[in-house]
């Protein structure tokens, strides 16, 4: 089973505030300390789908208080949302599969009705195809258009209600368009698989990793 990780983040020093600010969330929710810096929050509402939810995350950080929503998923993507002062200021998604996605749209739209888990592996022509295509949108710039919409909405320069001014730096790095749009077809290899890890180093949230309240509901069995 894939890793799933969503949970909001705060500094340690805003938890007397978040504790009694969390039953005004008004649905279920578990409340865990990280490390010496971080502490989190996991919601019902994992990936902020109900606009109460929204309320409430801007209503705290109107306080004083910022707050980061953070979610990885280890076959699909990982993003995060920043809430300062009331605001939602800053966001990414970066998705793991994007490249392999468009091909597949782009295979079924010329062969309608195809099985491209079974057929691409058992039919040579087409797996041919598939490279090509692949092959296509990272040298007509479209897997970069694509890439960039997913961090169109980064401002790194917002992190300074929580970061430093060096951590700010190295946020630029890992939200380059151009090392994020770098691609070895060879290896399949790519910084969009790295940046996960590279932002949780930044940020100092390794321990952030296999947690959700689902999975905390669960008592760890799912």
């Amino acid at each position: 089973m894939s890793e799933f990780t969503t949970g909001v983040l705060y500094a340690k020093q805003y938890e007397p505030s978040v504790l009694l600010s969390l039953p005004f969330s008004r649905q279920p929710y578990f409340h865990r300390r990280l490390n010496k810096a971080w502490n989190a929050f996991f919601l019902e509402d994992e990936c902020l789908e109900k606009a109460e939810t929204l309320k409430f995350l801007r209503k705290v950080s109107g306080r004083g208080i910022p707050l980061l929503w953070f979610h990885d998923s280890e076959e699909y993507g990982w993003g995060f949302r920043l809430f300062d002062q009331g605001y939602e200021v800053t966001s990414a998604t970066i998705a793991y599969d994007l490249e392999c996605e468009l091909v597949e749209r782009e295979l079924e739209r010329r062969h309608p009705g195809i099985d491209i888990a079974r057929d691409v592996i058992e039919n040579e022509q087409l797996r041919r195809e598939y490279d090509h295509i692949l092959h296509g949108l990272i040298h007509s710039g479209r897997l970069r258009q694509e890439i960039r919409k997913g961090i169109e909405r980064v401002q790194p320069h917002c992190f300074r209600c929580i970061l430093s001014a060096l951590q700010i730096q190295q946020l630029q790095t890992v939200f380059d368009l151009n090392l994020l749009c770098q691609y070895d077809e060879q290896t399949g290899s790519s910084l969009l698989y790295e940046s996960v890890d590279l932002f949780k180093e930044i940020l100092g949230i390794e321990e952030l990793v296999w947690v959700s309240y689902s999975y905390l509901a669960s008592g760890g069995r799912e």
